[in-house]
């Protein structure tokens, strides 16, 4: 009852404040979307959508304050792919297989890019783009510290249960966006205090990934790894905390998940049914995705098909890449993959300071945002997860980091022409006085 209670007073004082200041009112929003009270505390009373009702007085606020700045400096090609995006996810609804079914992914992802747009218009600070980023963080940590708590109590939740509405391997995948978060605010930290925090919570979410069993989130942790040893200086403290928690997730793995990721690399006579059949599955969406190339047969719109070649009713595409292909065509998954590639491609130069007026927390700091990108990347190759939200808000924060970064000096031995002054108009002489 007091976590029912406690939800609602913050809900309210939340919705309060978002009027005057959205920033406040985005983080409480992104707060809620991803603790889900009603995963905790539904018991006690209804606490869902409870981030819509911080949603509606935030967008107000919005409003109230012009729609912030539209100027992203070097982050604009990363908001014109999601504002395409979301233009071919509408075009793809009106000439979708059953249009009212792409309609509510539609609208569930305007829930989305909503915040989104807030976030990048309104957040004025790099202080702030680090204080939503620990946002994410420390409620991702309070929700894996419940799971282990359950776990360590005899009951593997997460990995019977999933969390929020997702499965355990939609729940993994989304950790695994934040285990490189939560490194880079660990490499980036300035107090021993925080990077203690940081340091745990990171190997908090990474154990809370393994206890889901799932080969894909695996396979993400495996990219982050080998992604954060390519893009850090090659110095034992940064080394070292890479190999210290390779081997820590290693120790924590134990026989049995062991066992069940040893088949994710197998050769095709070594993999188990489900491993063989995402394959198939796979082969089945670029079908699809050959015959209907340019709007595909419209968002989440394979389920509806699946049953055609020979697979269950209602069958997601276990492939975010492969089922958007097929849902949206090729313009559409082109768009969603640059819109992650661009980030990372522009957040590169800084993580690898190649400028001289970046120190070593602001680099540490996009290096975070690129693993957490990289990480996300790779492991929705084996789960459709189309509506998952914190992926957008990391790469939300990429964009605000290059928004307050402008452009790299020109190399040195560059010939830059400067550009001509304008001339002054030349005023026409008054006539002499007496003159005729």
């Amino acid at each position: 009852m007091k976590g029912y209670l406690l939800v609602y007073s913050v809900v309210i004082i939340g919705s309060v404040v978002a009027l005057r200041k959205p920033v406040l009112g985005l983080f409480l929003y992104i707060a809620l979307s991803l603790l889900r009270p009603d995963a905790f505390w539904g018991w006690a009373g209804d606490l869902r959508g409870m981030s819509d009702l911080v949603a509606y007085p935030l967008l107000v606020g919005w409003a109230f304050q012009g729609f912030g700045s539209w100027s992203f400096g070097r982050g604009w090609a990363t908001v014109l792919c999601l504002l395409l995006y979301t233009g071919w996810m509408f075009a793809s609804t009106v000439q979708a297989i059953d249009p009212t079914s792409s309609w509510w992914t539609l609208v569930e992802f305007v829930k989305t890019l909503l915040p989104f747009l807030v976030g990048v218009t309104m957040i004025k600070t790099e202080k702030q783009a680090r204080q939503l980023l620990w946002t994410i963080v420390v409620t991702q940590t309070y929700v894996c510290y419940e799971m282990n708590r359950s776990y360590l109590e005899g009951y593997n939740r997460v990995y019977f249960e999933g969390f929020g509405g997702m499965d355990n391997n939609s729940f993994a995948i989304s950790l695994v966006g934040t285990v490189g978060a939560a490194l880079g605010l660990f490499l980036s930290a300035k107090t021993w205090r925080v990077k203690v925090f940081s340091g745990l919570s990171m190997l908090l979410i990474m154990h809370t990934v393994l206890l889901t069993f799932s080969r894909g989130a695996f396979v993400g942790l495996l990219a982050v790894a080998l992604m954060a040893l390519v893009i850090l200086p090659k110095r034992p403290k940064y080394v070292g905390a890479v190999v210290l928690s390779i081997l820590i997730g290693s120790y924590f793995t134990g026989p049995e998940l062991a066992a069940r990721y040893s088949t994710t690399f197998a050769n095709s006579e070594m993999r188990d049914e489900s491993s063989e059949s995402r394959f198939t599955l796979w082969g089945d969406m670029l079908s699809v995705t050959l015959e209907e190339p340019i709007f595909g047969i419209g968002p989440h719109n394979w389920p509806l098909v699946a049953e055609n070649f020979g697979w269950a009713a209602g069958k997601e595409g276990h492939s975010l890449w492969v089922q958007t292909a097929a849902e949206m065509g090729l313009p559409g998954v082109s768009f969603l993959v640059l819109f992650y590639g661009i980030t990372v491609a522009r957040l590169w130069p800084i993580a690898r300071r190649r400028r001289p007026d970046l120190d070593i927390p602001t680099a540490m700091f996009a290096t975070g945002l690129i693993l957490a990108i990289v990480g996300f990347v790779v492991s929705a190759q084996f789960v459709s997860l189309r509506g998952l939200e914190l992926p957008f808000y990391v790469t939300m924060i990429g964009v605000l980091l290059l928004k307050f970064r402008p452009a790299p000096a020109p190399a040195p031995g560059t010939i830059v022409v400067a550009p001509r002054p304008p001339v002054a108009p030349v005023r026409p002489r008054p006539p002499l006085v007496g003159s005729s």
